[in-house]
């Protein structure tokens, strides 16, 4: 091999390669960023009249590598929608304004429209003056369908439960005036005369007529917390509500020889509405007497949490427990749970407090183990 053929292979090894600068490096950083989130640049020169867009806004906005941007065509790149809100904001900020930072509808060279979020800056020279405009235009497309898609779909259930309410309302409203009529013609029946059977035929009636009176008082009492949990949430002790519970559970706790335990040093104070609150300790701290285990004496345990800024609510008692299978997990809050017309049946009361913790935006956990208790987290 020749010495010259050798030194041509190698030359390239020997030569010494271009420092890299600070502003290459910069100008590398800033393009691959800009690919990655969809981002390009634009600037306006007030002194020599003249507008540029960088490699990716071109991109963005589909023009011709041959494009030569200028304000007179700006405005061609916008919804028209959104025409007056360009205009001023140029203005704006041509005058001193500091920032404009808006999600707007673009449209491409191409006529595509799509999501942009915008921000503008005034460009000042060392002096103070202002000599242009400069900004980033960021397609975001995607995240604004589907913000628009969930709205959407937020709204749609609104207007469902909106819907529903007002058809269980006025079901209910009507129901209720036939019930009072069934109630007061069994009232007004003379029973003297009737033959056993006859009796007997008759009790059921009113038993029906009550344990429909009963559903209808329920129903109306559902309808009615989603008015309730509109209203304003109020600052409350946790330690006085409960005394106040307590106190009204007296007779019961007083008969079972209950014993009810809590501790609000951590969150002795939430925000919350007063009725939904006393009602959530009444029915639970009673659900924890009532089913009591036979080998012990009912003992509740309430108190408050806080984890990662979130407020839990936790009463847990020593009672029979549940079966929390899958299949039953959430059978306890179900009003229709049990059809005995017991009184002291609680599934009615756990399902009124499951409902109003979640029209006040929380939600319900229960964990529960038969013959040891059971334990629920409620998170405010």
């Amino acid at each position: 091999m020749s010495v010259t053929k050798q030194n041509g292979i190698l030359s390239f090894l020997s030569k010494k390669s271009v420092p890299e600068t600070a502003e290459s490096r910069e100008s590398f950083f800033y393009e691959q960023i800009a690919e990655m989130v969809g981002a390009g640049g634009w600037r306006i020169d007030f002194i020599n009249k003249k507008s540029y867009f960088d490699k990716q806004l071109q991109k963005i906005l589909e023009t011709p590598d041959n494009y030569k941007p200028s304000i007179k065509h700006a405005l061609h790149f916008f919804d028209m929608n959104y025409h007056e809100s360009v205009i001023a904001s140029y203005h704006n900020l041509a005058n001193g304004t500091p920032i404009f930072d808006e999600v707007i509808k673009m449209v491409t060279y191409t006529n595509k429209t799509f999501w942009a979020h915008a921000i503008s800056r005034p460009d000042f020279d060392r002096k103070g003056q202002i000599i242009g405009l400069k900004g980033v235009v960021v397609n975001v497309n995607k995240e604004k369908e589907r913000e628009l898609m969930l709205e959407k779909a937020i709204d749609l259930v609104e207007a469902n439960n909106s819907r529903l309410f007002t058809f269980a309302n006025y079901v209910s409203h009507n129901i209720k005036s036939h019930v009072n009529n069934l109630e007061l013609t069994s009232q007004l029946v003379e029973t003297q005369k009737f033959t056993d059977d006859q009796k007997e035929l008759f009790n059921n009636y009113k038993e029906i007529a009550q344990s429909l009176n009963r559903t209808v008082a329920r129903l109306n009492e559902v309808v009615s917390i989603q008015t309730k949990a509109a209203e304003p949430k109020v600052t409350i002790d946790l330690e006085e509500t409960l005394d106040q519970v307590k106190s009204n559970l007296r007779p019961l706790i007083d008969r079972e020889e209950a014993y009810i335990y809590s501790d609000f040093s951590e969150v002795p104070e939430i925000e919350y509405n007063q009725e939904f609150l006393t009602n959530i300790f009444t029915i639970l701290i009673k659900n924890g007497i009532i089913n009591k285990s036979p080998s012990r004496k009912p003992e509740i345990k309430a108190y408050c949490l806080e984890n990662n800024k979130k407020l839990s609510l936790i009463i847990e008692d020593n009672g029979t427990g549940y079966d929390l299978s899958d299949k039953n997990a959430e059978q306890i809050f179900h009003m229709s749970r049990s059809t005995d017309n017991n009184e002291n049946n609680q599934s009615v009361g756990l399902f009124i407090v499951k409902n109003q913790v979640e029209a006040l935006g929380g939600k319900v956990e229960v964990t529960s183990k038969l013959g040891y208790g059971t334990k629920f987290i409620i998170t405010i």
